[in-house]
């Protein structure tokens, strides 16, 4: 899962947080695992702060149920821009930082701990600008991205969306991540990656949704090199 929406822009004037926790059944092949997913949201006066945490139940226990197997991390905050507000076309240009990082682990049958390792962490930093089609708000973000390890720095391009409908009873989330790494086979070369998560949710109470996501890759670093697609099926739980 990734982040549902940067809603800064639209709702940094109100003093609102808002959390929730996601439990997706992944259908995709050779996965059929588990994965809760708990995210926070919250603007202050100087901007806004998200956070949202993995954890994949896919640990290869063949007749227990599976416990988690790996976590992943992202963390991001926008600041106001001072001054930028008297600019026009960029009043609502932001300053964003990111940190991205985790871990996963590989159990045999025997619950024997095979092998363990670390996410390649990342730092990203660049601008976000809210972008209006209709009546959907597309927070776009362009970052230079810094993977531990790198000498040589590489971009992203981020959008987001978050657009309520039907008198807030469907909810279409999710986001598009682009951004170039070195390739396996070749460091001195580079490949661009393809990553996006779109939800749908049916709001079943104020707080209760049920719904979808569909994960889709291209040259995901933990992946195989062609396009990928992962259905899932989700309970949501606003707090």
């Amino acid at each position: 899962m990734k982040p549902i929406l940067l809603i800064f822009f639209l709702l940094a004037s109100f003093p609102l947080s808002a959390q929730n926790l996601q439990l997706h059944y992944d259908f995709g092949k050779d996965r059929k695992f588990f994965t809760a997913t708990l995210e926070m949201f919250k603007p202050d006066t100087l901007g806004s702060t998200y956070w949202f945490v993995d954890f994949d139940h896919n640990s290869s226990f063949e007749y227990e149920l599976r416990s988690m197997s790996s976590a992943y991390w992202e963390i991001s905050r926008e600041f106001y821009i001072p001054g930028i507000k008297k600019i026009k076309g960029l009043e609502q240009l932001a300053f964003h930082m990111e940190y991205n990082d985790g871990f996963s682990v590989g159990r045999d049958t025997a619950g024997n701990l095979l092998t363990a390792f670390s996410y390649n962490s990342v730092f990203l930093g660049g601008f976000s600008y809210p972008v209006r089609i209709g009546k959907t708000v597309f927070s776009t973000m362009l970052l230079c991205r810094l993977p531990r390890g790198m000498d040589v720095p590489d971009f992203q391009i981020t959008t987001t969306w978050f657009q309520p409908l039907w008198k807030n009873r469907l909810l279409l989330t999710g986001f598009i991540d682009v951004w170039s790494q070195d390739k396996k086979d070749n460091p001195d070369e580079k490949e661009i990656v393809f990553q996006s998560e779109p939800q749908i949710w049916f709001m079943i109470t104020p707080k209760i949704a049920l719904g979808s996501e569909f994960e889709i890759d291209k040259n995901f670093p933990y992946g195989p090199r062609q396009w990928e697609l992962f259905p899932t099926l989700g309970f949501r739980w606003e707090f």
